[in-house]
């Protein structure tokens, strides 16, 4: 069982027994995972705006994959610090007019197609909340 503690809380988590994801915005929210529990979060992705974590959560073959990350630094003013990297939204599913918003990382890394060249390739999606209105 692993509990996520999250202060000011968006995102969702879509649990096995429902139709739709559970949404939370800018609420306090204790994640409870039971990989003991009948129904369980089939998918998640979840941010911490107070300390700029996010988690995305999958149940697969009987136990949960929690991945998390702090993006700190990673981005300001709604804008990514790294000039490679790119804020990216999604329109969400089941979810009404939610666009989710995910930072997306770019690396140089070598490609054997390319002659050993450096070729920039995404190397991670990382939600960081939904998309304001003004944006």
């Amino acid at each position: 069982m692993q509990t996520i503690k999250i202060n000011k809380c968006d995102g969702y988590l879509w649990w096995s027994d429902q139709q739709e994801p559970e949404i939370y915005q800018d609420e306090a929210k204790d994640i409870i995972l039971d990989e003991m529990k009948n129904h369980f979060v089939v998918e998640g992705q979840l941010y911490d705006k107070e300390e700029m974590k996010s988690y995305s959560i999958k149940y697969v073959d009987g136990q949960y994959l929690v991945a998390s990350l702090d993006v700190k630094g990673e981005v300001s003013d709604g804008k990514p610090t790294n000039p490679n990297n790119e804020i990216k939204t999604y329109l969400s599913n089941r979810m009404g007019d939610k666009w989710l918003k995910f930072l997306r990382y770019w690396e140089e890394i070598p490609d054997k197609n390319c002659m050993d060249m450096s070729v920039l390739t995404i190397t991670k999606n990382v939600f960081i909340g939904f998309k304001e209105k003004e944006d």
